[in-house]
């Protein structure tokens, strides 16, 4: 049976920043698409049947 792989995080001060930001940034855009998606779809009536 295999063991379970175990991860650690790196202390804040050794990991990327710049590429943490890219990530954040690149998450709340998604987001933003999410909930743009998400109020088209409340605004529009329900056809399914």
């Amino acid at each position: 049976m295999p063991e379970p792989v175990q991860t650690q995080s790196k202390p804040a001060s050794t990991r990327g920043s710049a590429s943490d930001e890219r990530v954040l940034a690149q998450v709340e855009k998604w987001m933003a698409m999410i909930r743009e998606i998400n109020r088209d779809q409340q605004a529009q009536p329900t056809l399914r049947a």
